[in-house]
């Protein structure tokens, strides 16, 4: 059935190949709301916001790493 309109949990978009960069706009969210909760004063509210959302994407990069290099060794001990 054809409709013009997008059904959005019924007929996701097929972005499988793309699903990481999700992990951008999630922490960058994440770190609004954390901080405007957390933060006394609104004065230094953007650089706070950016360095927990870099943090945050660097901590997901670093434990990818750290699972891939763990399962390429335990799969390589595994095969011996």
């Amino acid at each position: 059935m054809f409709t013009l309109a997008h059904r959005f949990f019924i007929d996701p978009l097929d972005v499988h190949a793309l699903w990481w960069l999700t992990l951008l706009p999630i922490a960058l969210f994440i770190s609004m709301a954390y901080k405007a909760i957390r933060l006394p004063t609104m004065d230094r509210y953007w650089p706070q916001v950016a360095s927990m959302a870099v943090q945050i994407v660097l901590a997901m990069i670093g434990l990818a790493a750290a699972c891939y290099v763990i399962i390429e060794l335990f799969v390589a001990r595994m095969s011996e």
